[in-house]
C-alpha cells in the first residue's frame, strides 16, 4: 500500500515537472537562439544620446520598458 502511494506521489512530481519546467526550458532555449541570431551591433539614436549595443540587448531593453509601461497602466486603471 505504501509503495503504491509513493508511486503516485512520484508520478505527480513528474507531471508537475513536465508542466511548468518544460515551458521554462523551452523559453530558455528560445532565448539562447534569439541571442545567437541577434549578436550584430546596432547604433540607436535618442535625442542627443547615441548608444551602440548588440541587437539582442536593445530588444530586451525595449521588452522590459514595455512590460513596465503595461504594469503602470494596468495599476492606474484599477484605481
Amino acid at each position: 500500500m505504501a509503495a503504491d502511494r509513493q508511486d503516485r506521489t512520484a508520478g505527480a512530481a513528474v507531471a508537475r515537472f513536465a508542466l511548468h519546467n518544460w515551458v521554462a526550458i523551452a523559453l530558455v532555449a528560445l532565448a539562447a537562439v534569439f541571442i545567437g541570431q541577434n549578436r550584430d551591433r546596432q547604433m540607436i539614436h535618442l535625442l542627443w544620446i547615441t548608444v551602440e549595443s548588440p541587437m539582442w540587448l536593445l530588444l530586451s531593453a525595449m521588452l522590459v520598458v514595455g512590460i513596465v509601461v503595461g504594469l503602470l497602466l494596468r495599476r492606474r486603471g484599477r484605481n
